[in-house]
Protein backbone atom coordinates (compact mmCIF):
# COMPACT_ATOMS: atom_id res chain seq x y z
CA UNK A 1 0.00 0.00 0.00
CA UNK A 2 1.58 3.39 -0.87
CA UNK A 3 2.30 5.53 2.33
CA UNK A 4 -0.37 8.55 0.80
CA UNK A 5 -3.16 5.52 1.66
CA UNK A 6 -2.00 3.93 4.54
CA UNK A 7 -1.72 7.70 6.25
CA UNK A 8 -5.45 8.92 5.19
CA UNK A 9 -7.20 6.78 8.15
CA UNK A 10 -5.12 8.42 10.47
CA UNK A 11 -5.53 11.89 8.80
CA UNK A 12 -9.64 10.93 9.12
CA UNK A 13 -9.23 10.03 12.82
CA UNK A 14 -7.34 13.50 13.33
CA UNK A 15 -9.83 15.37 11.64
CA UNK A 16 -12.69 13.79 13.69
CA UNK A 17 -10.81 14.62 17.30
CA UNK A 18 -10.32 18.06 15.79
CA UNK A 19 -13.92 18.53 15.48
CA UNK A 20 -14.94 16.88 18.78
CA UNK A 21 -12.39 19.39 20.12
CA UNK A 22 -14.06 22.62 18.12
CA UNK A 23 -17.36 21.57 19.18
CA UNK A 24 -16.36 21.01 23.21
CA UNK A 25 -14.84 24.68 22.28
CA UNK A 26 -18.18 25.98 20.96
CA UNK A 27 -19.99 25.00 24.08
CA UNK A 28 -17.30 25.64 26.70
CA UNK A 29 -17.37 29.49 24.93
CA UNK A 30 -21.20 29.09 24.97
CA UNK A 31 -21.38 28.44 28.50
CA UNK A 32 -19.03 30.45 29.87
CA UNK A 33 -20.67 33.68 27.72
CA UNK A 34 -24.51 32.33 29.61
CA UNK A 35 -22.18 32.75 33.06
CA UNK A 36 -20.99 36.01 32.57
CA UNK A 37 -25.29 36.72 31.46
CA UNK A 38 -25.65 35.77 34.53
CA UNK A 39 -23.13 37.76 36.77
CA UNK A 40 -24.85 40.63 34.83
CA UNK A 41 -27.90 39.89 35.67
CA UNK A 42 -27.17 39.70 39.38
CA UNK A 43 -24.96 43.06 39.50
CA UNK A 44 -28.13 44.51 37.55
CA UNK A 45 -30.69 42.95 39.83
CA UNK A 46 -28.65 43.90 42.80
CA UNK A 47 -28.18 47.68 41.81
CA UNK A 48 -31.71 47.77 41.09
CA UNK A 49 -32.40 46.68 44.31
CA UNK A 50 -29.79 48.75 46.28
CA UNK A 51 -31.43 52.42 44.49
CA UNK A 52 -34.96 50.57 45.50
CA UNK A 53 -34.47 50.28 48.84
CA UNK A 54 -32.46 53.96 48.85
CA UNK A 55 -35.38 55.52 47.81
CA UNK A 56 -37.58 53.23 49.42
CA UNK A 57 -35.57 54.17 53.38
CA UNK A 58 -35.53 58.11 52.21
CA UNK A 59 -39.52 57.82 52.44
CA UNK A 60 -39.44 56.11 56.03
CA UNK A 61 -39.60 52.19 56.65
CA UNK A 62 -40.01 49.97 59.62
CA UNK A 63 -37.36 48.22 61.17
CA UNK A 64 -37.80 45.03 60.21
CA UNK A 65 -38.23 46.29 56.27
CA UNK A 66 -34.90 47.38 56.93
CA UNK A 67 -33.79 44.03 57.78
CA UNK A 68 -35.43 42.40 55.26
CA UNK A 69 -33.85 44.54 52.56
CA UNK A 70 -30.52 44.38 54.38
CA UNK A 71 -30.54 40.42 54.15
CA UNK A 72 -31.66 40.39 50.99
CA UNK A 73 -28.96 42.58 49.61
CA UNK A 74 -26.53 40.37 51.43
CA UNK A 75 -28.19 37.25 49.98
CA UNK A 76 -27.88 38.59 46.39
CA UNK A 77 -24.30 39.45 47.29
CA UNK A 78 -23.45 35.91 48.43
CA UNK A 79 -25.06 34.83 44.96
CA UNK A 80 -22.82 37.54 42.57
CA UNK A 81 -19.63 35.99 44.85
CA UNK A 82 -20.50 32.28 43.94
CA UNK A 83 -21.33 33.28 40.38
CA UNK A 84 -17.93 34.88 40.11
CA UNK A 85 -16.50 31.98 40.80
CA UNK A 86 -18.30 30.28 38.36
CA UNK A 87 -17.51 32.62 35.53
CA UNK A 88 -13.96 32.29 36.22
CA UNK A 89 -14.17 28.31 36.64
CA UNK A 90 -16.38 28.62 32.90
CA UNK A 91 -12.90 30.81 31.53
CA UNK A 92 -10.44 28.25 32.48
CA UNK A 93 -12.71 25.79 30.83
CA UNK A 94 -12.93 27.67 27.42
CA UNK A 95 -9.03 28.67 27.91
CA UNK A 96 -8.40 24.78 28.37
CA UNK A 97 -10.70 23.47 25.55
CA UNK A 98 -9.07 25.94 23.06
CA UNK A 99 -5.78 24.87 23.49
CA UNK A 100 -6.81 21.47 23.30
CA UNK A 101 -8.47 22.29 19.95
CA UNK A 102 -5.49 24.09 18.95
CA UNK A 103 -3.23 21.38 19.49
CA UNK A 104 -6.04 18.80 17.64
CA UNK A 105 -5.96 21.56 14.35
CA UNK A 106 -2.43 21.52 14.24
CA UNK A 107 -1.82 17.47 14.56
CA UNK A 108 -4.75 17.26 11.78
CA UNK A 109 -3.18 20.16 9.61
CA UNK A 110 0.21 18.37 9.93
CA UNK A 111 -1.15 15.41 8.98
CA UNK A 112 -2.92 16.64 5.72
CA UNK A 113 0.52 18.06 4.53
CA UNK A 114 2.32 14.68 5.05
CA UNK A 115 -0.75 13.13 3.20
CA UNK A 116 -0.57 15.39 0.52
CA UNK A 117 3.38 15.23 0.08
CA UNK A 118 3.03 11.27 -0.07
CA UNK A 119 0.28 11.50 -2.81
CA UNK A 120 2.34 14.04 -4.97
CA UNK A 121 5.73 11.68 -4.43
CA UNK A 122 3.28 8.89 -5.50
CA UNK A 123 2.06 10.99 -8.31
CA UNK A 124 5.68 11.85 -9.43
CA UNK A 125 6.58 8.25 -8.81
CA UNK A 126 3.24 6.68 -11.36
CA UNK A 127 4.51 9.34 -13.86
CA UNK A 128 8.21 8.15 -13.85
CA UNK A 129 6.98 4.87 -13.97
CA UNK A 130 4.56 5.53 -16.89
CA UNK A 131 7.13 7.60 -18.69
CA UNK A 132 9.23 4.28 -18.14
CA UNK A 133 7.08 2.04 -19.67
CA UNK A 134 6.44 4.44 -22.68
CA UNK A 135 10.39 4.48 -23.75
CA UNK A 136 10.28 0.69 -23.23
CA UNK A 137 7.70 0.23 -25.29
CA UNK A 138 9.10 3.01 -27.90
CA UNK A 139 12.67 1.39 -27.61
CA UNK A 140 11.18 -2.29 -28.30
CA UNK A 141 9.16 -0.79 -31.23
CA UNK A 142 12.69 0.89 -32.84
CA UNK A 143 14.22 -2.32 -32.39
CA UNK A 144 11.64 -4.36 -33.69
CA UNK A 145 11.33 -1.91 -36.96
CA UNK A 146 15.11 -2.66 -37.78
Amino acid sequence: MVPSKRFKPVQRVAESQEQKAAKSFGQSQRHMHDQEARLDELRRYHQEYLQRFQQTSQMGMSVAQLHEYRAFLAKLEIAIEAQKKIVLASQQNRTSQKENWQQKHMRSQVLEKVVDRYASEDRKAMESQEQKEMDDRSQRHKDSDQ
